[in-house]
């Protein structure tokens, strides 16, 4: 399975094809030094129907640092109780969600406000070594019937994507399929129904 850095050009992309994708679970290996997040994505192919489920997993690797959040309020509830949690109970943090979607166009190198406000507020964390591997992730779920949150953010050097049964995606095809579903949507391209997702019109 290739490993692949992420250039300047790919992080527009893959926060693109990651957008309102479905958080289903997530692995540790912190022998290895990686964390892998499956996920329900948009995408489009470039000819025929779309996929009704289209599963990935996103491994990060070269991780330096994990840090995990979960509190009993909304996000930004600065009060809400903190949850403490081991890093093998955040893959049942996340499913306890039932799959919630991501949004916000900024996983991979977000700002740094988000983290500022809960940085001092962790369920878990883990440190894997002083050096700057050179990216972030951030990704989040959120309750509906009651107010809940949990935030995951992870430093690392390189991806690495494939499908449910471990073929691989070049990083450059993943982004392509995203991209497509989105310029699809607005070009209304009916292979994006059914997803509950609308283009925003003009008023």
């Amino acid at each position: 399975m290739a490993w692949e850095a992420i250039t300047a050009q790919d992080v527009g992309g893959l926060n693109t094809a990651l957008n309102e994708a479905t958080w289903i679970g997530c692995s540790i290996d912190t022998q290895a030094r990686r964390v892998s997040l499956v996920l329900d994505v948009l995408g489009l192919p470039p000819e025929g129907p779309a996929r009704q489920e289209n599963l990935v997993v996103l491994a990060l690797g070269q991780v330096a640092r994990i840090a995990a959040s979960l509190r009993s309020g909304w996000w930004n509830d600065a009060g809400a109780a903190v949850t403490p949690l081991r890093l093998e109970d955040l893959d049942a943090a996340v499913r306890s969600f039932g799959g919630c979607p991501v949004y916000g166009w900024e996983f991979i190198d977000p700002p740094e406000e988000s983290w500022l406000a809960w940085r001092h507020r962790l369920s878990a964390g883990a440190c894997f070594g002083d050096d700057d591997p050179g990216h972030v992730m951030e990704l989040f779920q959120e309750g509906s019937a009651e107010p809940r949150h949990f935030d995951l953010r992870v430093w690392f050097g390189q991806i690495q994507i494939t499908t449910s049964d471990g073929l691989d995606i070049p990083a450059a095809d993943f982004i392509a399929s995203g991209v497509r579903w989105w310029d699809g949507l607005y070009s209304g391209d009916s292979r994006t129904g059914g997803k509950g997702i609308f283009p925003l019109r003009g008023g």
